[in-house]
């Protein structure tokens, strides 16, 4: 699906689950949001589990669209979404972008059976329009984040204006 990372769901009992594998990068970054736009229009769920046990790295985009996970479930139904992450390193890049307030963080990985997301084909702009999405989406997490990925914001902003 790209350069080391695949991203897979399953639907269970009214909650989907989110598989995220290996190193999850930017280039994953257009079809898991498109994946997230679909789901959140759909009335199929009342529930998002996401599952980064088998994630080796994730990077910003990555970690704006959790952001955005979990934004998404908070306003449709009050509720944080639970996040399975054995991985110490990966749960510390979580803590410290604040999303460990976003989500219930948790040990281990949930049973389910999941499909692979659908590719996407997306141009250049679409690309750095979904990742400048992202970094927004993880800089309204907290002022820290905001002062941390202040630069990259203004320079994706710069860039997508030129296009």
């Amino acid at each position: 699906m790209n350069e080391g990372g695949s991203a897979s769901y399953a639907l269970r009992d009214r909650t989907y689950v989110l598989r995220l594998q290996g190193a999850i990068r930017y280039t994953l970054g257009h079809a898991l949001d498109a994946f997230i736009d679909h789901l959140f229009a759909q009335e199929d769920f009342d529930d998002i589990v996401v599952d980064l046990s088998e994630a080796e790295s994730i990077d910003s985009t990555g970690l704006g669209l959790l952001a955005k996970i979990a934004n998404l479930l908070r306003r449709r139904s009050g509720r944080k979404p639970l996040l399975f992450s054995p991985r110490s390193d990966i749960n510390t890049v979580l803590d410290s972008m604040c999303l460990d307030e976003a989500f219930v963080v948790c040990d281990g990985a949930p049973a389910a059976s999941p499909a692979a997301i659908p590719p996407t084909d997306p141009s250049q702009a679409q690309l750095a329009q979904t990742v400048l999405e992202a970094h927004r989406l993880l800089s309204d997490m907290n002022e820290n984040n905001r002062a941390m990925f202040r630069d990259v914001v203004d320079a994706l902003q710069r860039d997508l204006a030129r296009s």
